[in-house]
Order: C-alpha cells, then sequence, then structure tokens
C-alpha cells in the first residue's frame, strides 16, 4: 500500500511522524481495515493454513471478495500465499499462512490488547476465551500460575515457534 499525501497538512509534520513507525507496520495494520480482513486473520492465526477454497467457503464469501481480502493480508506482510510442492499450476492447492510478522502481531495483540486471564475448570494452557473476554467476563488471574494468557479456553493462543 502506498500511503497517500493529503492536501490541507503540513506534510513536513506528518513525515516525522510516520517516520517514527516503519512502514511496514503501517502497512500490516493497514491490512487489517475490515471485518472479513480481521476474520481471516484470526482464522489463520487460530487455526493455521488454509486452502483458499477452504476460505472461501467457510466464510462463504464469493472468489473475488476473499482475494480481495487475502490480497491486503498478503500486501500488509502478515499473510504468505503459498503453493503446495507438486501442485505448481492448480490453483485449488494455494493455500495462506501467517508470516513470521502475522505471528508476532498476534501474539503482541494478546499481551497488549486482551485482560488478565481468566481460570477455567479445565485449564488447558494453550486456549484462549475471545467472547468471553468480549463479554467481560474476566476474573483475576489465579495465583501461583504461569503467564498471562494460559488459562482462556476457547481460541488456539499463537503459535510462536512460527515467529
Amino acid at each position: 500500500m502506498r500511503w497517500m499525501r493529503v492536501r490541507g497538512i503540513n506534510q513536513g509534520v506528518a513525515d516525522r511522524y510516520l517516520g517514527m513507525v516503519p512502514l511496514e507496520v503501517r502497512e500490516a495494520v493497514s491490512a487489517l481495515s475490515d471485518d472479513l480482513r480481521w476474520a481471516v486473520y484470526i482464522a489463520l492465526a487460530t487455526e493455521g493454513e488454509k486452502y483458499f477454497t477452504e476460505l472461501k467457503e467457510e466464510f462463504g464469501a464469493n472468489p473475488n471478495t476473499m482475494t480481495t481480502a487475502l490480497k491486503a493480508l498478503v500486501g500488509g506482510g502478515l499473510v504468505a500465499r503459498q503453493v503446495r510442492t507438486g501442485d505448481v499450476g492448480d490453483r485449488r492447492k494455494i493455500y495462506y499462512a501467517l508470516t513470521p510478522a502475522g505471528s508476532r502481531l498476534f501474539a503482541a495483540l494478546y499481551d497488549v490488547a486482551l485482560p488478565p486471564r481468566r481460570p477455567t475448570r479445565d485449564p488447558e494452557p494453550s486456549r484462549v476465551d475471545l467472547a468471553g473476554t468480549a463479554r467481560g467476563a474476566v476474573a483475576e488471574p489465579a495465583a501461583g500460575t504461569g503467564g498471562r494468557y494460559d488459562h482462556y479456553d476457547s481460541v488456539p493462543r499463537p503459535d510462536m515457534k512460527r515467529c
């Protein structure tokens, strides 16, 4: 994505502030500019790589809509478009997966944006309850537990090994 110049502003001041954050970071954030892009990004972060057809069918999106969303995520450096070895030329074998930068951003969102974990009855250290968090159902962390988000229970925690 190319950053536009806006009329009626002091571009030198804007450039000074924009220079404080690398272009790659600004592009990554811009790639998440709508709900479908966020949803696809979260699906890939929590469930791993997916074929284009799987994403299109899962979201009930027409091919053009899904292509546009995926191009934005790829352009932002959050997602990589890949072809299965031996499947060159077979469009059904194109799959998408988070890039290391996409994985790091997702993990950072957990560390910065989500409230402290809430204990569950049957703790599974690699799960996160985003729905409970959205409803405000967050309790104080249990004493003596590990990391900040290691007891959420419905969405997989980002896999930092990919970074």
